[in-house]
Parts: structure tokens; C-alpha cells; sequence
């Protein structure tokens, strides 16, 4: 949890993210992972103005971003498992933080019943933990991208680590990204929510939490971002 934090994005607490670590990552930075879609306002599709990052949720931390990653998400992409496959950004912060962080970890092989979901809570106002959750499998809803499972979630949960816990005394591994909940309307097409519904059994065909997997693409856009960034240094030198 203390690699954890929230979003504001003008004036208002949009989601969750991660401050990470990677061997490539320069010291003298700190970059978060987070949904791509709590960038964005949810009716107009318009991007923030403004957003910054508060580690551990404290805001007299607040740092404001200085850079973000290039993405593919659409905000107004009406095929929802598409738009959910690319709903992951990097964020460089301002400044370098003095937070733990995690690392990315691409994995396939999981135990179910040790998978949790760090988010914001927005019923208690703080950062919790979501312990013991399934991955479930979907024809409607199939996706080699995406990791569905039944995590709870609230709508400031989006952008949360999703993680897999070990039996023993080694470290969670980041497997997935938290981006909403996919669910059948009643036409018959998928849509997007950014919380699940509390108390309902999840049914993997009609209505699912995802989160985006971290997969050999998601680690790739993230040594992009990363070489960018370090041209961007040696530009201002």
C-alpha cells in the first residue's frame, strides 16, 4: 500500500495509481502507472487540464505530472473490450518521490484466491485493500489483454494495482492495471463502469471487473516512454 496513491485531475479525485521501479527507470525520476481513462472527462471525452499525483493519498504531497507516455486509449471508442485493452499510461512525476514503489511483473500462471486490488475507497475516504479475489474466464467479455476478476471496487478504484500474492515471503507482483467494470446492457452491448456493484455475485458473462494484464506491449510502451524521457534530459543539458 505505501506504493500506492490517488489522481486529482482539475480539482476533483479521479482514480488510483502505482509509483514503480524498473532497472531502466532513472534514479532522479519517479514514474507512476494508472488507467488511461481517469486522464479524460467521461461525458465530453476532453482531456484534464490539470492533474497531479498524491502518494499515500496525503495531499501535502502532491506532485504534478511533468510528463505522460504515449497510449492508444479513446475515450469515445464505442467497442469497450478494445478501448479496455488500451485503457494503461505512464505518468513521469515533477519531481522525484521518496515512496516505495513496485515492480511490473508479467505473469500468466495464477493461484486464484491470491489476487488483490489496492484502490481509493471512496465509501471510506481512504486507500484499501480488496484481498482474496478470482480471476474468471469470458466468452462474452474474452480478452488475451485483460484480467477479469471480482475484486471490489469503487468508482475511485480505477487505475489501482491489481496483484498476486505469494504463499511465502515474497513480494506481490503489479500483474494488472484496474480499469472498470464491463457489463452486457440491455441491448445486448457491452459497456464500461468504473465500479462494480456492491454486493452482486460477479457473472463473467454478463457483468465483470478488468484490469489491464502487464504484458510484454505494456512493458515495451513503458522502456518507450522511458528512452523518451532520457532524450528529453539530454535535449535540456
Amino acid at each position: 500500500m505505501a506504493a500506492v496513491g490517488t489522481i486529482i485531475c482539475d480539482g476533483g479525485l479521479r482514480g488510483t495509481a502505482t509509483h514503480i521501479k524498473s532497472p531502466s527507470i532513472d534514479p532522479s525520476r519517479s514514474i507512476i502507472v494508472t488507467a488511461a481513462h481517469i486522464l479524460f472527462d467521461a461525458k465530453s471525452g476532453e482531456k484534464y487540464t490539470s492533474c497531479s499525483y498524491l502518494p499515500e493519498n496525503r495531499r501535502f504531497s502532491t506532485t504534478s505530472f511533468a510528463a505522460i507516455s504515449a497510449h492508444n486509449f479513446d475515450p469515445l471508442n464505442n467497442d469497450k473490450i478494445a478501448q479496455s485493452e488500451n485503457d494503461i499510461v505512464f505518468v513521469a512525476l515533477s519531481r522525484p518521490l521518496q515512496q516505495s514503489a513496485l515492480l511490473l511483473s508479467e505473469t500468466r500462471a495464477i493461484d486464484n484466491g491470491n489476487l488483490s486490488l489496492l484502490g481509493y475507497n471512496s465509501s471510506q475516504n481512504q486507500l484499501t485493500e480488496s484481498a482474496h479475489c478470482k480471476q474468471y474466464a469470458s466468452i462474452q467479455f474474452a480478452s488475451e489483454k485483460l484480467l477479469l476478476h471480482d475484486c471490489d471496487a469503487r468508482s475511485g478504484a480505477s487505475g489501482g494495482p491489481l496483484l498476486l500474492r505469494s504463499d511465502n515471503d515474497q513480494p506481490a507482483k503489479l500483474i494488472a492495471v484496474h480499469g472498470g467494470t464491463l457489463l452486457i446492457n440491455g441491448v445486448g452491448e457491452a459497456e464500461t463502469h468504473s465500479a462494480s456493484r456492491d454486493g452482486a455475485v460477479a457473472d463473467p458473462e454478463r457483468w465483470i471487473n478488468q484490469a489491464r494484464r502487464v504484458d510484454r506491449a505494456v512493458l515495451e510502451q513503458l522502456q518507450r516512454f522511458v528512452a523518451y524521457l532520457a532524450k528529453g534530459s539530454q535535449a535540456q543539458k
